[in-house]
């Protein structure tokens, strides 16, 4: 569900990006209005898979088990993410063109530190069925 997750965050980063740098390049709401329009139509992608992340993340940590060490490093990413969007969202509204763009690199951080952190634990979980591997081939 985590992995899930990502990929509609990715999808939702995929999505603003296209929209801003291809669709509508440059252009940007003048009104609160337009700005809360604008983000339920462009950004709502978005932060649904952060939230999604957040809560898959938080979910698997409550249920985790010791080999789970990534899993608080995935959901520190998460809280990290989602409050970069909060902040990106506020500062949308407020129509803030200053700190929007410091806030969204915020939330893309966290997302990174998410993906860096669940394909690290995907490796930790795979070295000893290897390792297992490996000594049966030797004996």
């Amino acid at each position: 569900m985590i992995w899930t997750a990502i990929v509609v965050q990715f999808a939702g980063y995929v999505f603003d990006a296209l929209w801003h740098g291809l669709i509508s390049p440059g252009v940007e709401p003048h009104t609160v209005d337009e700005m809360a329009w604008h983000l339920v139509t462009v950004h709502l992608p978005l932060y649904v898979g952060a939230l999604a992340v957040l809560v898959t993340t938080g979910l698997a940590l409550r249920q985790r088990s010791r080999t789970a060490a990534a899993l608080p490093i995935a959901f520190a990413g998460a809280v990290i993410s989602v409050a970069g969007e909060a902040w990106h969202a506020v500062s949308h509204l407020r129509l803030d063109t200053q700190h929007a763009p410091v806030a969204g690199s915020v939330s893309f951080v966290g997302f990174v530190v998410v993906v860096v952190a669940m394909i690290a634990s995907r490796r930790a979980r795979r070295r000893p069925v290897s390792a297992a591997r490996d000594e049966q081939r030797a004996a």
